[in-house]
């Protein structure tokens, strides 16, 4: 077993690099627009010679001392990316999800990197692993009690109004509003409403609802109200004017 002393978790080591790098960039762009860029760097490869083992279900590594023994090498390769890279890649932040660890209690460290594995992050996460794998190809990639399981699905399933936001006013005057949140289609499209007064959904998409109010409603909150009866009273707070 791997020493714990001055070890770090892979991603930790990468991570580490990656932000020094970054800040070598920063300081060439600085340069740049300062006395014009001399050099570029194309490529970067690092041999290391480490203590390579498993704790927790993290790759831990640990720097070898001088003339250690029984070490690994671990070979880093760091190239560019170019502006297109990066948005084919980039991944769309959810606004306000919290991450699995908090929105289910006694999850070990563990059993978070085995969520994080499969792409689960949060509970929207594991709503669309779901929807796409099903329960069982979670529970077997993950490792996940089935009770445990159950406790998270539940959760990922229920619906969850995050924000309502203002988008400003449409070609007729109505104002458009921006419901985020989970699951709001699920089981129906709910009725929305400003103190009554009745508002129409002119969008639907994975993150959400666009709401258009008659230009009368004043209200300060935006009630959406679903077939089974449930119903939800947000505040509406300020965004674009």
């Amino acid at each position: 077993m791997i020493d714990a002393e001055g070890a770090l978790p892979l991603e930790d080591l990468l991570n580490a690099i990656s932000a020094q790098l970054d800040r070598a960039q920063a300081a060439l762009a600085l340069k740049t627009e300062s006395t014009g860029l001399t050099f570029a760097v194309k490529e970067l490869g690092l041999d290391l010679k480490a203590d390579i083992g498993i704790q927790d279900a993290a790759i831990m590594v640990r720097p070898a001392a001088p003339g250690e023994r029984d070490v690994s090498t671990l070979k880093l390769s760091f190239t560019t990316v170019t502006r297109q890279m990066l948005e084919e890649h980039a991944v769309e932040m959810q606004a306000e999800e919290p991450d699995i660890s908090d929105a289910m209690d006694d999850l070990s460290d563990e059993e978070i990197r085995r969520l994080e594995w499969i792409g689960v992050r949060n509970l929207n996460d594991l709503d669309a692993a779901q929807s796409k794998g099903g329960a069982a190809s979670i529970r077997k990639l993950s490792r996940l009690p089935a009770a445990r399981l159950k406790q998270a699905l539940d959760l990922a399933g229920q619906r969850r109004v995050q924000r309502v936001t203002r988008l400003g006013r449409d070609d007729v005057g109505r104002m458009r509003l921006a419901v985020q949140g989970r699951n709001l289609a699920r089981g129906g499209l709910p009725m929305a409403s400003l103190a009554g007064t009745r508002a129409e959904i002119i969008d639907e998409g994975a993150q959400g609802l666009v709401v258009a109010a008659p230009m009368t409603a004043t209200a300060s909150a935006l009630t959406l109200q679903w077939p089974d009866g449930t119903t939800s009273d947000t505040p509406i707070s300020e965004g674009a004017s």
